[in-house]
């Protein structure tokens, strides 16, 4: 059951559920203002690590001032429950956004997905529009928890190999469709806005994926979830926060940021690239669903040439995917902004 109040925000749904906490859809008792507020609940809130990365993810958003970089109003402590409250954006996440079933029809995004309603109903094939392309594309780009336990590399691989099906035809001429291609430029050139902006702050966001992007009903992205950033020149073992944890999500993590070196921003870049190839492609680069197995993907295994997966994928995209895949950040792209710039070029 929500809570009805939390600081000075009366609670009207659920957004969404994470694993610890909750974020809400919330109205400012006295401006009226809606906002989402996310919630740890009590055992998180005691938890001295999950309340810290709260306070850092308002102390880092509090001074952030980007169209492309979510904002934050207020953070607090109400009820035993440490909460953060941000704009509320109406839309949709970066992967529902894409989803080639939003080809078929006009429907503002809005429409499609009020937080805490429709948007979840339609990504487990409920009663949402479309929900069978939809649920299809989640469940081929499936994203594990954003902490995880470190794996251990001598344990033996239980599964190997690739543990996602590959594209049907159908789904990638759906893919391949202009206007899902030009929406994607668009959109992933906002992120990279957003990224240099960050960037220039000295800051990694250390956590970009697709359900940490959102796009509003006038197809602005805004880059959110900055609990785990840190600044550039932090010390290299806050990437771990317990003994056999490491920070981020592993199927987007850099190699460098899955060993626990000190990461930059062609880390973020890296992740960017992840996003990009399973976008263009249907499936992620490295398909394992073993975690010991996908980590010695991501550090040592090349990723699939895209175009053998996706041939109908343009070919400008998949070269910048497999440029931003690179193992040696100092092959990747050096800026966010440099890919911003290729994004946008692409459609002139």
């Amino acid at each position: 059951m929500p809570p009805r109040r939390v600081g000075p925000y009366e609670i009207l749904s659920v957004i969404g559920r994470g694993g610890v906490g909750t974020v809400y859809r919330g109205r400012h008792v006295e401006t009226g203002h809606l906002a989402a507020v996310k919630v740890l609940g009590p055992s998180a809130a005691a938890d001295p690590t999950a309340a810290r990365r709260l306070a850092r993810e308002y102390e880092v958003l509090r001074d952030l001032d980007h169209p492309n970089v979510v904002r934050v109003y207020d953070a607090g402590f109400s009820a035993g429950c440490s909460y953060l409250a941000m704009e509320l954006v109406l839309g949709l996440h970066l992967r529902a956004y894409l989803s080639p079933a939003l080809d078929a029809a006009p429907t503002p995004l809005c429409a499609r997905a009020s937080p805490g309603e429709s948007d979840d109903e339609t990504e487990s094939g409920g009663t949402g529009p479309f929900p069978d392309a939809r649920a299809a594309l989640a469940a081929m780009l499936d994203e594990p928890a954003t902490e995880t336990e470190w794996p251990d590399p001598a344990e033996p691989s239980s599964s190997g190999g690739c543990g996602l099906a590959p594209p049907s035809p159908q789904l990638l001429v759906a893919l391949n469709r202009p206007g899902r291609v030009h929406r994607l430029r668009a959109a992933l050139a906002q992120v990279a806005d957003a990224l240099a902006y960050v960037h220039a702050e000295g800051l990694v966001h250390r956590d970009l994926k697709p359900t940490n992007v959102m796009i509003d009903d006038a197809r602005v992205a805004r880059l959110m979830d900055f609990g785990l950033v840190k600044t550039a020149a932090a010390d290299p073992e806050e990437a771990l926060t317990a003994v056999g944890r490491v920070v981020g999500t592993y199927r987007y993590m850099s190699p460098e940021q899955a060993q626990g070196q000190p990461v930059d921003a062609r880390s973020d870049l890296y992740s960017l690239g992840v996003i990009l190839f399973e976008l263009l492609a249907g499936v992620p680069p490295f398909a394992s669903s073993d975690p010991v197995a996908l980590w010695r993907e991501i550090l040592h295994a090349a990723p699939p040439p895209l175009l053998c997966v996706n041939a109908g994928a343009d070919p400008r995209l998949a070269r910048l995917a497999e440029r931003l895949l690179e193992k040696d950040p100092g092959r990747r792209p050096p800026t966010a902004d440099e890919v911003a710039q290729e994004l946008r070029a692409m459609d002139t």
